[in-house]
């Protein structure tokens, strides 16, 4: 008797969380492309498969209404993931994790500016010392809307390689948002949460005979000086890739022992420390991914109103997904985050090394 030959695979199975999010993203676009059923592109991914697509009540091409426990812990893990790239990624991880009840609204958390009370020793039977301490109530939100939109042919849909390709242009874009966002130096906005840089007085770099190694590691341990006084200690440095390929040049040994994340957001002569434990950080439970192949999109990285209504300005280049058998995926979701103390983030510019 003949067996019957196993299905081939498009991709290999993972239980890797960050690994669902991109892949249910791909699915849905290559099935709104291609017409064929979305569990055609996750075949053999039963996590995946179960964990996002099976269970999801939302129409073909949008995210909207995912099942916000599953879409929550999916598109965490993959903001985390982003950590090699992202130095926002990596504080996401580490910080306290926040939950905003009312998008509309702040909401404040309870801090204690002294630090935590010590326990004592308490003979048997003898009365437990009460401790006592005063709160500062540290404000965190609204949250505010992070976009991006990822687009591409139908040509490129059909290569082998193609979820991979899509999935580090989704990864590219995200990261390059948060990265905007949180090492801003800028205060809050309509539009924007306050940048962690808000407020924070900038250092100088060291200059010194010692040459660029001393140089690196005077600029390092002052900055972990400052934001470790009351805090962890566990502090995050985030640098331009540039000066991050230059300090594992430099002192090999010094840069394997560093939480060290680099990030395109960051100029190059400037070196940012944080302790991501003292942050607070709310990341969106149901993020809103959509799908098309129709939308006209004006293609650049300042885009303007495709016609505006307040004069004869009109968008160029711009790009008909139909017309061009286009696919993009536009990724919303919403953000805040706050420090729990003002010396939880310290920043150097002019660094010589």
């Amino acid at each position: 008797m003949t067996q019957r030959p196993n299905p081939i695979t498009l991709r290999s199975r993972t239980d890797a969380a960050h690994k669902h999010f991109p892949r249910a993203v791909f699915a849905k676009a290559q099935a709104k492309v291609t017409g064929r059923d979305v569990r055609d592109f996750v075949a053999d991914d039963e996590k995946t498969t179960l964990a996002i697509i099976e269970r999801a009540n939302a129409p073909l091409g949008t995210t909207t209404d995912w099942g916000a426990g599953l879409l929550q812990n999916s598109w965490r893990s993959f903001l985390v993931s982003l950590a090699p790239y992202s130095g926002a990624a990596r504080l996401i991880e580490l910080a306290l994790k926040a939950t905003l009840t009312n998008a509309e609204y702040a909401t404040s958390y309870p801090v204690r500016p002294s630090g935590a009370a010590t326990p004592a020793w308490v003979e048997e039977g003898g009365p437990i010392p009460l401790s006592s301490s005063n709160f500062l109530n540290v404000p965190i939100g609204p949250p505010k809307k992070l976009a991006s939109i990822v687009a591409w042919s139908r040509e490129l849909s059909k290569r082998s390689d193609a979820d991979a390709i899509m999935e580090t242009m989704l990864r590219e874009d995200v990261a390059a948002g948060l990265d905007a966002a949180f090492f801003a130096t800028t205060a809050a906005s309509s539009a924007a949460n306050a940048g962690l840089l808000d407020g924070v007085v900038a250092g100088a770099g060291v200059v010194s005979g010692g040459g660029a190694v001393e140089n690196a590691r005077q600029d390092l341990m002052d900055l972990a000086d400052a934001v470790s006084d009351g805090g962890s200690g566990a502090v995050t440095f985030v640098v331009n890739p540039k000066r991050f390929a230059r300090l594992r040049i430099l002192d090999p040994i010094l840069s394997a022992s560093l939480d060290i994340v680099p990030s395109a957001a960051v100029p190059i002569d400037r070196v940012i420390a944080a302790d991501g434990p003292a942050l607070l950080v709310s990341v969106d439970t149901t993020p809103e991914i959509d799908i098309s192949t129709n939308a006209l999109l004006h293609m650049s990285d300042t885009p303007l109103e495709i016609v505006s209504d307040t004069g004869p300005t009109t968008a160029d280049p711009v790009r008909s997904l139909w017309q061009t058998a286009t696919i993009a995926v536009r990724v919303i979701h919403e953000l805040a985050f706050a420090k729990r103390r003002s010396t939880a983030v310290a920043y150097l510019d002019g660094a010589t090394w």
